[in-house]
C-alpha cells in the first residue's frame, strides 16, 4: 500500500493525467493553483485495489476533491484514468462547472 503524497502546481490537464495514471494504489496527489483563477487545490485519490501488474483499466480509478480558500467545493465519484474521464472531469473543474459536494 502507497502513502505516497505528490505534489504539482499549476500543471496542465495532461501532465496531471499522465502523473495518475503512475500512480499507484492509495496514493494521492495534490494540485495547487489549478482552475482558471489559479485558486483551486485538487486532492487526487488513487483506488486502493488498483495493481499495476494485473489491472491495466479495472480499477485504475481516481476520486477527486476540490477546495477552494480552504473549503471543499467539489468531490467526484470514481473516475476512470485511461479513458478520457479523468480529462472530462479536470475541464469540468477548471472550468468552474456544476460544482457539488458530497
Amino acid at each position: 500500500m502507497g502513502e505516497n503524497v505528490y505534489q504539482l502546481v499549476r500543471p496542465g490537464i495532461d501532465e496531471i493525467v499522465n502523473y495518475c495514471k503512475d500512480l499507484l494504489s492509495d496514493e494521492k496527489l495534490e494540485v495547487y493553483e489549478f482552475g482558471e483563477n489559479c485558486d483551486l487545490v485538487l486532492h487526487i485519490y488513487k483506488d486502493e485495489d488498483y495493481n499495476p501488474d494485473k489491472d491495466r483499466d479495472y480499477c485504475n480509478i481516481v476520486t477527486i476533491s476540490t477546495a477552494r480558500d480552504g473549503k471543499f467545493v467539489d468531490d467526484t465519484d470514481d473516475v476512470y484514468v485511461s479513458d478520457g474521464s479523468l480529462d472530462r472531469e479536470l475541464k469540468r473543474i477548471n472550468e468552474y462547472r456544476d460544482f457539488a459536494t458530497k
